[in-house]
């Protein structure tokens, strides 16, 4: 599991930013109709976008409807031109287009010389005309004047209506819920490419096998995927989507990277903090202990500009993060009695904890109180090229490398923390993106992304002479053979208040992704249609530790099973295997914006999904399934390499949305709109920890109970892996196991205030089928003693209103 931490409290107020919008790749679109005073349509008029900042230009005519459309646009700023022989030329400066926007602009010419210009004050509409999807969009703007805590936008991402924090556990590792939905269900994407490449330091991999879950940095921020200042904007939608977004029914944030511009562009920052201002903590005042120490070094600087004026663009970032996180802990440890009265076996495993400062808490136990601080560290580093081929074909390339680490003293089980003990966490983020933009005509465009990703997180253990506390050696953690070194683990458990320390190895999971998209846009008339494939490989490799052994004593005392009696209550030598998995996911979409009247604007189509089970990536390591679910009774190990569930193909989502537009005037535009959609989960959900039981984990407990410890070496001896029943655990799905859905719909009215300003209240409703459930099955037959069961047997229902309001930058406020 990622883990995180909190720095320091930071308090604002903001006003969220939210907008409608019809997708579209991570570029925008632009559309409109250009018309003389009289209103008569104007035929074959030329509308040129001239990219502010690099002077990129992309040109179209309107067609015989005196309609246009410019696709695959990137976000940025324009500057928008038309002109017709006959009539005066009209140009727009300060278009603003943001990732994934439609914005439709109408223009009306005077006739006159063509040589003659008007300039038009008005950017682009603050409303959108065409859409019914719900989103919310955060520019660079916007960021950039937000007093973000560890400079990740994850905190910008709860401001959006719908969206709430969840826990993370064991079998829910997400961090946040969309309107309803789980939250392992949000899908992330960087430059028009799946981000959810995440693994974890657990044993089991769960979601994160299948990639449901983004790769965050060792203290679960952003920043391992796009630093703050490399990042042009980001946008979530939340409800009813076009069909060239799902893989998942959650949110969908998309987020475009910074690129070169023609002029040279450079910044650099340090974000300092320490302790000689702060106060003590109020219990480690009160406990006298020293105040730990507190610092904090964020820094790093961006660096853009030409390599070829007009024609080739960089954009380099870096950051890095040192921390110390003040912390102190009360905790409970074997008082000086028992270390004494232990018999010289023992003797060791109670010294393993720290020396007691504090009162006597009970039987053999006494308190220890101390403060310390916690180092984390983070580093990233970006470059990105874009090149412009010709007129009609542009490419670019980015690469990101972010390490980062987070060491947690005493970060044990709550209430049973040892501060001996180093809980370290360490993870490594790469990915590689290339893309490339072409136009085949003036109404029809093609563009490609392909992606190489790999994330490694690795969690491990380690004690120390912290408080006294005296490190116990390999020799009596580990039977020969292993040790720390060799990259295995050993626990020990005291239940009557005394904690769980460790030492060695927990695990290294390894996630890579390949992904590949294509999306074709063809304009004809008054339809926009666009056609999509989308293909992602994924290959998750989960090393958990080879070795452990669990001891478990009822007490600090002298009684059966206690501490002090060379017993344990329960000793169990556990071992692990290294497995590889493989998952893949097919997607396939068309769609059409259809604009009915000028006023009137639908948005449909239909989206495929096809997400096999996972697999192994040798057949001879397939995980087992069984057959028989329908009977317990007689339920028995399916031959080994059947697939976990049969692959359905029937997963077609079809969508629509209605947007209508009442009233001409621009700065007091009212928009109506409605959708509807069907949308599709991964289907595997938990199913990524398949390979952390049967056959790829073995354990036997010492007989009889209480045992003798610590244990003779052939007590130690790791128990033998074996594909023969009795089974454990075996965690199976149903064989006709289906992919999750979720039905959205929403209706909203949309008002803008102004030029500046809008306001909507929204209805946003979402109905799960068929949602993924566990089911444990507890000695079903002599042959099994647990049956972890997947299944369709959960539902869902999600109702709710959304008040919302947006101000455009104007005169420096923005809300």
């Amino acid at each position: 599991m990622t883990a995180r931490s909190r720095y320091f409290a930071t308090v604002f107020f903001v006003f969220t930013l939210n907008v409608a919008f019809r997708a579209q790749s991570t570029n925008a679109s632009l559309t409109g109709r250009v018309t003389d005073i009289s209103n008569a349509v104007v035929v074959g008029a030329t509308v040129i976008a001239i990219a502010t900042d690099t002077n990129v230009r992309r040109e179209t005519t309107t067609s015989s409807s005196g309609e246009f459309s410019l696709a695959n646009l990137a976000p940025g700023p324009y500057r928008i031109e038309v002109e017709k022989e006959g009539f005066k030329k009209i140009v727009r400066p300060d278009v603003i287009l943001h990732v994934q926007d439609v914005q439709e602009l109408d223009f009306e010419l005077e006739i006159g010389s063509v040589s003659e210009t008007l300039t038009v004050a008005a950017g682009a509409p603050v409303v959108d005309t065409q859409s019914a999807t719900v989103s919310t969009v955060v520019d660079r703007t916007f960021v950039e004047n937000l007093p973000l805590n560890g400079r990740s936008f994850q905190t910008l991402i709860m401001l959006t209506p719908g969206v709430v924090v969840t826990p993370t556990v064991f079998n829910d590792q997400g961090q946040f819920s969309v309107n309803g939905q789980r939250a392992d269900a949000n899908y992330f994407s960087v430059d028009g490419v799946s981000a959810n490449f995440g693994a974890t330091g657990y044993v089991p991999m769960m979601q994160t096998a299948s990639g449901a879950l983004p790769a965050l940095s060792a203290s679960g921020g952003t920043n391992s995927l796009v630093s703050v200042d490399a990042m042009q904007e980001f946008r979530i939608q939340t409800s009813t989507f076009a069909p060239e977004f799902g893989r998942t029914p959650g949110g969908q944030i998309s987020i475009v990277t910074r690129s070169g511009t023609n002029a040279f562009h450079g910044s650099a920052f340090e974000y300092f903090r320490n302790d000689a201002l702060d106060a003590k903590d109020w219990f480690v005042n009160a406990n006298g202990l020293p105040k730990p120490e507190t610092r904090q070094h964020d820094f790093g600087g961006v660096a853009g500009g030409p390599l070829v004026n007009d024609q080739t663009f960089f954009f380099v970032s870096v950051e890095a993060l040192r921390l110390q996180q003040p912390s102190s802990q009360q905790t409970a440890v074997p008082d000086a009695a028992s270390r004494q009265q232990a018999p010289p076996s023992m003797r060791p495993y109670l010294n393993a904890y720290p020396v007691p400062n504090g009162a006597a808490l009970g039987p053999g136990l006494a308190a220890f109180n101390d403060s310390f601080s916690n180092p984390s560290t983070l580093e990233a580093y970006s470059v990105r090229v874009d090149h412009l081929v010709s007129a009609g074909l542009s490419l670019f390339g980015r690469y990101n490398y972010s390490p980062s680490s987070l060491d947690q003293r005493g970060a044990g089980f709550p209430g049973a923390a040892v501060l001996s003990s180093t809980n370290s966490l360490s993870s490594s983020v790469h990915t590689l993106t290339i893309g490339a933009t072409h136009l085949l005509g003036q109404r029809t465009s093609n563009e490609v992304r392909a992606n190489y990703s790999s994330h490694r997180v690795g969690l491990r253990y380690a004690m120390d002479d912290f408080g006294g506390a005296v490190p116990l050696p390999d020799s009596l953690l580990f039977p020969s053979g292993y040790s720390y070194s060799s990259a295995n683990s050993g626990f020990l458990f005291l239940i009557n208040g005394a904690g769980e320390y460790a030492q060695g190895k927990f695990g290294i999971d390894v996630q890579r992704q390949m992904n590949l998209v294509d999306n074709l846009s063809v304009v004809t008339g008054s339809h926009q249609l666009k056609f999509g494939v989308d293909y992602r490989w994924l290959a998750p490799n989960s090393s958990p530790f080879a070795y452990r052994q669990a001891a478990l004593f009822t007490g600090v005392t002298a009684a059966p099973g206690g501490a002090l009696s060379g017993t344990a209550a329960f000793v169990q030598p556990l071992v692990f295997v290294e497995n590889s998995l493989r998952s893949q996911n097919f997607s396939a979409y068309g769609q059409d914006t259809w604009s009915v009247t000028r006023r009137l604007t639908a948005t449909y189509g239909v989206r495929w999904d096809v997400n096999p089970p996972l697999k192994a990536a040798d057949p001879a390591n397939d995980p087992f399934t069984v057959v028989g679910l329908d009977n317990p009774a007689t339920l028995t190990l399916a031959p080994r390499g059947t697939p976990l569930y049969a692959t359905t193909y029937g997963n077609v989502a079809p969508r629509v949305g209605l947007a209508f537009q009442s009233g001409e005037n621009s700065t007091w535009a009212r928009v109506l709109r409605a959708g509807f959609g069907t949308f599709y989960d991964l289907g595997q959900g938990s199913l990524g920890g398949v390979t952390s039981y049967f056959p790829y984990f073995a354990s036997k407990v010492i007989q009889p109970s209480p045992a003798p410890f610590p244990l003779s070496a052939q007590d130690a001896a790791p128990p033998p892996i074996t594909t023969s029943p009795p089974v454990v655990t075996i965690l199976v799905a149903d064989p006709h196991l289906k992919l999750p859905k979720t039905y959205q719909w929403n209706v909203a009215l949309e008002q803008s205030i102004g030029a500046s300003e809008m306001v909507s209240v929204t209805y946003i409703g979402a109905r799960g089928r068929d949602l993924l459930r566990s089911t444990q099955l507890f000695n079903p037959n002599p042959s099994f003693q647990s049956v972890i069961v997947t299944d369709n047997s959960a539902t869902s229902d999600y109702h709710a209103l959304q008040v919302k309001f947006q101000r455009r930058l104007s005169r420096g406020t923005q809300g």
